[in-house]
């Protein structure tokens, strides 16, 4: 599997790809970072895919693709998806 790391807040994910991850995670709102959740609130559908393309630190961090799902967040499930793709 290629590894490719990428710092969202150097180079933000865009409209695109924020729609083709939130389909495959539940929602926009699961992407939305945990700190940035009260921002969030009363923003939704399009709008919401929107203001988390403006800024890249709005995203939940880190995004680990497998390619068969994708996690979210610093859990340990996403902690060991992580390791195991960078070969720790």
């Amino acid at each position: 599997m290629e590894t490719k790391l990428r710092n969202l807040i150097k180079e933000p994910l865009t409209v695109a790809e924020l729609k083709r991850l939130a389909k495959r995670v539940g929602g926009a709102r699961e992407l939305v970072a945990p700190k940035r959740r009260k921002e969030a609130e009363g923003i939704e559908g399009e709008a919401l895919i929107a203001w988390l393309a403006e800024d890249g630190g709005r995203v939940r961090r880190p995004i680990v693709d497998t390619g068969s799902r994708v996690l979210l967040g610093f859990t340990a499930e996403s902690r060991a998806a992580l390791d195991e793709a960078l070969g720790e």
